[in-house]
């Protein structure tokens, strides 16, 4: 399915949430207080954006790794790299349930909008606590469902009606943007999914809303 839409992926992203993507992932990285030399896995890569994000940071003087397992959303991942003169990011194939990475690897991983499609989310989340080492972070970005009764109407209306629509017509696949509100809607609540962070050996969980509630970020240590 994301294979399929990679061409027009990045161009849905900015026009379904209004353009807002880049400020949450903005707010993501900064959740993982990257320091000088730290290895980040961007994990459900996609194309790459977050790793980007973060190599982007004149501050930034680590590696990134980006694993996803479309290996189209990867290519292209790469071809933006390479237009960019962005180096520090290496492409992956991976499965989530199944990283191909050693034990207490990674200084930080960072999940945008992917453990949502992710079918074993605790073995997932058991994976990312195997291959953090020991004060790592974890944080994920993950689209919610508001609080407020009356914006909750509004954002059910644009998620079922509005957003499937359009990305139908701009990406020419029928499902896909379809399958976004079902996959909101089955999401664990937000104490629910920080529970299982918790139960996957990731401590000291939190997370906070943005936009409303239109998307919630978690934080977690090893």
């Amino acid at each position: 399915m994301f294979t399929a839409i990679s061409k027009r992926y990045d161009l849905l992203n900015r026009l379904l949430s209004l353009n807002r993507d880049k400020y949450w992932r903005k707010v993501a990285v900064s959740e993982l207080h990257v320091k000088n030399g730290s290895l980040i896995l961007d994990l459900c890569s996609g194309t790459g954006d977050v790793g980007i994000e973060i190599a982007m940071q004149d501050d930034f003087d680590g590696s990134i790794i980006a694993g996803d397992l479309s290996l189209e959303m990867l290519k292209i991942g790469a071809m933006k790299c390479q237009r960019r003169g962005i180096e520090k990011i290496e492409f992956v194939c991976a499965d989530a349930e199944d990283l191909p990475f050693r034990e207490n690897l990674f200084d930080g991983v960072v999940i945008a909008f992917g453990i949502r499609n992710v079918q074993d989310k605790r073995r997932a989340l058991t994976e990312v606590s195997r291959t953090l080492h020991k004060g790592g972070r974890v944080v994920i970005l993950e689209f919610g469902i508001p609080r407020n009764k009356l914006f909750k109407r509004i954002y059910h209306l644009y998620f079922r009606k509005i957003l499937p629509a359009i990305g139908r017509i701009i990406s020419g696949s029928s499902t896909a943007y379809s399958y976004l509100p079902d996959s909101v809607k089955t999401f664990p609540k937000r104490e629910e999914f920080a529970a299982l962070m918790k139960d996957s050996g990731i401590r000291d969980v939190r997370y906070f809303d943005l936009s409303f509630g239109i998307v919630t970020i978690y934080v977690g240590i090893k």
